[in-house]
């Protein structure tokens, strides 16, 4: 009885591996981006696009966009930016903004994210030669000799360049409070401008500064929430500056994400209203 059951089993061994290595093998095939679900897809175009905005690589961003075998790839990648900056995903949006600019599907929304980087204009070096202290004194002091003390010509100094400040209207703080939201909500600094009779003000360039950086929103591009109204995702325990236009004109210093009674952290808003000229 057990050499029959031995036999047996040694039979089916050798059916079961003469099968699956003869009749029907495995066969491994490659998988690709192409090859997997939506949200797999809208998460390694993400990928791609914030890999692109930290390496610069443009060939091997173009390769990795290829796998995905999209024909209406520039739709695809405004329509992922959009859904990112809808729901709050700034770093995301950023990247995904550079991406679209660079395959020539660049939209309105995206502009604020698109942006070069500020120059500061710089004045030229002052040449200070030496002047004559007195009749025949000069500095520093020269030693004695016997022939006569030269006189010394000011050198003409060149003249700086002038700089025309660009007119914007001066803002003043109208309200700035504190709200506390959950540990699981990004805290964000949500500006709204005002003009003098407290209507909104869209388009204008709100600066974010901090130690070491520096960003920008533009107002109005939310208009369902105020027409002057703009928002930035704070980092935790980093203290912000408010400034418009430049971001040398600071207007609120010092605000920042700090744990709150209630478990989250602190989000800011601010209204901003223009003086009236």
């Amino acid at each position: 009885m057990k050499r029959l059951i031995l036999a047996l089993f040694t039979l089916g061994l050798i059916l079961g591996v003469g099968y699956a290595r003869l009749i029907d093998p495995i066969r491994i095939t490659e998988a690709s981006p192409a090859q997997v679900t939506e949200a797999y897809r809208q998460a390694w175009l993400t990928m791609v696009a914030e890999a692109l905005a930290q390496a610069g690589d443009w060939d091997r961003t173009r390769a990795r966009l290829d796998t995905l075998r999209d024909p209406n790839l520039a739709q695809t990648v405004s329509a992922l930016f959009d859904r990112s900056d809808g729901q709050g995903n700034k770093p995301a949006a950023r990247a995904l903004a550079q991406l679209a600019d660079r395959l020539g599907a660049r939209t309105a929304n995206m502009s604020v994210y698109v942006i070069m980087p500020v120059t500061t204009p710089t004045r030229a070096p002052v040449t200070v030669t030496p002047r004559p202290i007195g009749p025949t004194m000069t500095w520093p002091p020269r030693a004695a000799t016997n022939t006569a003390t030269p006189s010394v010509t000011a050198t003409p100094r060149p003249r700086p360049p002038t700089l025309v400040p660009t007119y914007s209207p001066t803002y003043q703080v109208l309200s700035q409070i504190a709200e506390c939201v959950r540990a699981t909500t990004t805290p964000q600094i949500r500006v709204t401008l005002q003009d003098a009779a407290g209507r909104g003000v869209p388009g204008v360039t709100v600066w974010i500064t901090w130690a070491g950086g520096a960003d920008r929103f533009v107002t109005g591009l939310k208009p369902d929430l105020h027409a002057g109204y703009g928002d930035f995702d704070m980092v935790r325990d980093r203290p912000y500056n408010i400034s418009i236009d430049q971001p040398e004109s600071v207007i609120v210093a010092g605000v920042r994400a700090e744990p709150c009674a209630a478990g989250g952290f602190t989000a800011w808003r601010v209204i901003l209203r223009a003086l009236a000229r």
